[in-house]
């Protein structure tokens, strides 16, 4: 009877170990996590660039992580800031205008819009890769950053840890990119 009272109460500390609200933190690149710091041959999975961890003990060198209910080691180097938090304050609601005066703000609209997406390409790449951008093209050893910037969202986005790389496939409606760690080496149309 003893013997089952300690093996509840340790259940119940362990949920309550697993329960808490650990420290998140945000992963760079996309780094491996293993199962033990010691042995750099126990990877686990390699976690994808941008995830959010659980970070539970930190360390100089190697941090004890918890991702997807998977605990194991990442580089500490590879962990960043939290995400920051959205706002969900509701938006502010438009005051009632008239249908010509919409439409005259609609039109005004969409061509600041337009400049504006401009003058963000070249004040974040420069002129000649803000301009290509610009203008929707790609190129190989282009960013998956730079690829949002000119073709926008994909339709869907097929991934592949491959070695020690991460293969992303992104599907469009009549073509498709693809990437490896980040940086686009092969694109065409959907077969």
């Amino acid at each position: 009877m003893k013997k089952i009272i300690a093996s509840l109460l340790v259940l119940s500390l362990g949920v309550l170990v697993i329960a808490q609200d650990l420290p998140k933190a945000t992963i760079k690149g996309s780094p491996r996590l293993f199962g033990d710091k010691d042995d750099l041959t126990s990877v686990i999975m390699i976690i994808p660039e941008g995830s959010t961890v659980e970070v539970v003990r930190p360390d100089s060198v190697y941090t004890l992580v918890r991702y997807d209910g998977t605990e194991g080691y990442v580089k500490s180097d590879k962990l960043g800031a939290p995400p920051e938090v959205v706002n969900t304050e509701p938006a502010p609601v438009a005051q009632p205008v008239a249908a010509a005066e919409s439409q005259q703000q609609a039109g005004a609209q969409e061509y600041t819009a337009s400049a504006d997406r401009y003058e963000i390409l070249v004040t974040k790449y420069g002129p000649d890769i803000g301009n290509r951008l610009y203008q929707h093209k790609v190129w190989k050893g282009v960013s998956t950053d730079m690829a949002l910037d000119s073709w926008g969202k994909p339709i869907q986005i097929n991934r592949m840890y491959v070695d020690q790389s991460v293969d992303e496939e992104w599907i469009y409606s009549k073509k498709y990119l693809y990437f490896r760690d980040g940086i686009l080496i092969e694109w065409g149309p959907v077969k």
